[in-house]
């Protein structure tokens, strides 16, 4: 698939309500002005999009990769204003169409961009270490575990119609028995770095949901937890599934594989896999709960 054909289908997709500007001071919303003047400036950015890429049409293939990277970054722009201003009978359809932009063109990159000599391509989480003041105000204001001149784990993923924030607490110290029987994880992992996991509209935390997961407690109990491993979790392909594999506090198991799905900023388990022999590279789960 071209360059052109790429972004002129994501112009044909999402341009008659689509926008992308700076962002007032408030929340854009679909039918404001805001996002009307996001709209207009979104046209003109898809405009000389189109002006870069059909100006290398032609060239050698590493020639192209810039092209193919602006393309890229404009498509995560688009994404983004399809999540916070296409009204909502739309809203579904242009992300998804955004998204299958964005993945398009990172597959067209790799093809023929390729990496350096050494080195390959992997699928990647970019996180950092950030102090709750540099955390978009609305999440800000929800995510209190940590002190204010601590740093944290975090994570901004795209996910299902938004973002998915994943932002540290403090590990436990000394955890107690009761915590590591409910939550179901070996001390060890209870001492690390946690995370809660935000559902948000858009890069800058809007409408932000705290995610809740069900659980499988160190006795077989159903419970909910909205603390996880913070560099455990993991999105899947279709960005609507969340996995996490950890040593958990069960007896005569030594490895739990957990997958839900998020509908509506609320996930379901979906999958929850035991393995008794950690002692191979690859551990053999089995099934204790399977609804996919």
């Amino acid at each position: 698939m071209s360059r052109s054909i790429i972004v002129l289908s994501l112009a044909a997709a999402l341009l008659p309500g689509l926008v992308l500007a700076p962002r007032a001071a408030s929340a854009a919303e679909p039918g404001s002005p805001a996002c009307q003047r996001e709209l207009q400036d979104m046209r003109k950015k898809m405009r000389e999009s189109l002006l870069v890429i059909d100006s290398v049409k032609d060239a050698p293939a590493p020639a192209k990769c810039p092209a193919y990277s602006a393309a890229s970054e404009m498509a995560e722009e688009i994404r983004e204003t399809a999540a916070r201003c296409q009204d909502p009978k739309s809203r579904t359809s242009a992300v998804r169409d955004a998204d299958d932009v964005i993945d398009a063109i990172n597959t067209t990159y790799k093809k023929f961009c390729p990496p350096r000599p050494g080195m390959v391509y992997v699928k990647m989480t970019m996180v950092t270490r950030v102090t709750r003041d540099q955390l978009p105000k609305p999440l800000a204001a929800l995510h209190r575990c940590v002190d204010d001149d601590d740093t944290m784990f975090s994570t901004n993923e795209r996910f299902d119609l938004g973002r998915l924030f994943v932002l540290g607490c403090p590990g436990e110290k000394n955890p107690a028995p009761e915590h590591i029987k409910a939550r179901n994880a070996s001390p060890d992992m209870l001492k690390k770095e946690q995370a809660r996991v935000y559902f948000a509209r858009d890069k800058a935390g809007d409408d932000p949901h705290l995610l809740t997961f069900p659980i499988l407690t160190a006795d077989g109990r159903e419970a909910t937890t909205d603390l996880m491993l913070a560099d455990r979790l993991f999105i899947g392909d279709k960005l609507d599934l969340i996995s996490m594999v950890w040593d958990p506090a069960k007896d005569g198991v030594c490895r739990v594989r957990a997958i839900w799905r998020v509908t509506d900023a609320k996930p379901a388990l979906v999958l929850w896999e035991e393995a008794a022999d950690c002692s191979g590279s690859k551990p053999a789960f089995k099934a204790v709960l399977d609804k996919r």
